[in-house]
């Protein structure tokens, strides 16, 4: 091959966000990155390990890179010490094939010292280490809209083992809002972190839950973020809904519809005039929520699952 490949190291740093930006750049949904926002919000991370991504240069130039991590799971149902082996960043030029191939295969190689027989690609099976707010909102994952990064991760052996689909939404107004068939107090305050993964995954921004509460009983939830470097690109901060989630007893109530109306409300007052919510493909009650809403499709991420033999 005409290309080597090197573990990370901040004199090529500056060629790695050129490359991310320029492969980004018809994404306004993804935050443009600069060398101190990766220093910040990425390498910071006490997880990161530079011998974990391998960046592809060819005469000279950054051609690709691809960031492999063994990292904890970032949600509040994860327990902290289990340590996951996956790919949570590729990035090559499209005309490039054999650059993405030799990526994942450098991965691949190196995540096998976890010695577990399952690695994951851009999945939301175990949560967001890296790249949680810049890329695609709180759930990043992979994109439709980049195929050539679907097929170096089929030819590296990962499986598609997840869909989700993204919507998205303009509040470039005063949104309605929407009551329930039940009277609810909406208390909004920052998001409990129930671990220090789950905190170090959000480094950089400010999550926030609202709860939905009937007679001092929680009924439902949301969990949402202000995403201010989408501005870059949308013009305009974005509101991201990162989960949701209604007690059974009271969903089909017009709960889930009037916490996602108050929230948008509240990301308006903020001055976020866009807004994107990620679900499982399955999830048609939720969809059909964020539509009454103003959502409508926007692409499909996906996630990918490699088997060791």
């Amino acid at each position: 091959m005409n290309f080597s490949i090197e573990n990370y190291d901040r004199k090529y740093l500056d060629g790695m966000i050129e490359l991310y930006n320029k492969e980004t750049a018809f994404e306004p949904y993804i935050a443009p990155l600069n060398p101190n926002r990766f220093i910040e919000l990425v390498e910071k991370k006490s997880y990161f390990d530079p011998t974990g991504l391998f960046i592809a240069i060819e005469s000279g130039e950054i051609v690709g890179w691809i960031h492999a991590c063994i990292a904890p799971g970032s949600e509040r149902h994860h327990k902290p010490e289990n340590k996951i082996p996956q790919i949570r960043m590729l990035i090559y030029r499209r005309e490039k094939i054999k650059v993405g191939h030799a990526l994942v295969s450098e991965a691949n190689n190196w995540l096998k010292q976890s010695d577990q027989k399952k690695f994951l690609a851009l999945h939301a099976q175990e949560g967001y280490p890296f790249y949680r707010g810049i890329w695609l909102g709180g759930e990043p994952m992979g994109m439709s809209a980049m195929p050539h990064v679907q097929l170096a991760l089929e030819f590296g052996g990962y499986k598609n083992t997840q869909e989700s689909i993204m919507m998205t939404a303009k509040i470039d107004q005063l949104p309605n809002i929407y009551n329930s068939e039940v009277n609810l107090e909406f208390i909004t305050s920052s998001t409990n972190m129930a671990h220090s993964p789950m905190r170090e995954s959000w480094i950089g921004f400010e999550p926030m839950t609202t709860t939905a509460v009937l007679k001092d009983e929680t009924i439902g939830s949301i969990g949402w973020v202000i995403i201010p470097y989408l501005a870059e690109r949308l013009g305009a901060p974005c509101l991201n809904i990162w989960s949701m989630g209604i007690s059974e007893p009271y969903r089909q109530k017009g709960v889930a519809t009037a916490l996602v109306s108050y929230v948008m409300k509240t990301g308006y007052e903020l001055n976020a005039r866009f807004a994107s919510v990620s679900t499982q493909l399955w999830n048609i009650p939720a969809q059909k929520t964020y539509a009454k809403l103003g959502f409508i499709p926007y692409q499909l991420t996906i996630g990918r699952t490699f088997e060791c033999k």
